[in-house]
């Protein structure tokens, strides 16, 4: 597969007991110097139509990859090790979701969403 194709080999899901630190995270993220950010889906947003396209599940959707930057012509270990790993190629999701969300995850809630989104072809 074409490297541009594949995101989502390596998925993680936090889970936030609050949207305030569910932003936190996502600022910080942001802010990290050795994290790009490749993509967002805000299913979040108050315009994201969650009942007809996911069945009520909501979170916030990254694609990331860590990227390796010369700071003052240092490499710091992390970004010394992202490089050495070649982890600036890997892109992996990441779901930044409320705890209310996570429980809509289960394996029954899934099974259900696969349906849902088979019978929709997509």
């Amino acid at each position: 597969a074409h490297r541009t194709w594949l995101h989502d080999v390596c998925r993680q899901s936090v889970v936030f007991d609050s949207a305030l630190d569910l932003a936190r995270c996502l600022s910080a993220m942001h802010a990290d110097p050795d994290v790009q950010i490749v993509a967002v889906k805000n299913r979040l947003r108050a315009m994201y139509d969650a009942r007809n396209v996911s069945l009520g599940y909501r979170d916030v959707n990254l694609l990331i990859r860590f990227s390796p930057s010369d700071i003052g012509g240092e490499f710091t270990p992390l970004t010394a090790a992202c490089r050495r790993l070649n982890l600036h190629l890997h892109v992996c999701e990441v779901q930044l979701l409320l705890k209310s969300f996570a429980e809509l995850k289960s394996a029954q809630g899934h099974k259900r969403y696969v349906a849902f989104r088979n019978a929709r072809g997509r």
